[in-house]
């Protein structure tokens, strides 16, 4: 990695162990990336190293997506983080609501790695 540029950096909230190893996983090549499996030490994770994008999972324990979303585009020191929002639900009033609250984009799980790639990637260019 020359020395001009740092990696970009990837918060991962998600309360399913195995979906976020996973897309830690697929991360971890080109990013730096710290993961929390809840809604309140994702925020705390946050404000501590300043990601530049947040995976956000909907449906999280002490704090719902939507809620840490919404803090996340009130905080001037993260404001400018790109969202993308990660869910089971796939109704268009999900996709409403979050773009109410100020994610970037959306994924309804399950979807493929190279689509959940393709998203991250659009959103840092």
């Amino acid at each position: 990695m020359n020395r001009g540029m740092a990696k970009k950096r990837i918060l991962i909230i998600e309360d399913e162990k195995p979906i976020l190893e996973a897309e830690a996983m697929l991360l971890e090549s080109d990013y730096e990336v710290f993961k929390a499996s809840d809604g309140k030490s994702g925020f705390e994770l946050a404000k501590k190293h300043k990601p530049d994008l947040v995976v956000l999972d909907l449906m999280l324990p002490h704090r719902g997506g939507y809620d840490l979303c919404f803090s996340f585009r009130q905080d001037p020191t993260l404001k400018k983080a790109k969202i993308l929002m990660v869910t089971a639900l796939s109704q268009d009033i999900d996709k409403v609501k979050g773009k109410m609250v100020g994610m970037d984009d959306y994924l309804t799980k399950p979807y493929e790695p190279s689509l959940f790639l393709e998203k991250v990637r659009k959103l840092l260019s």
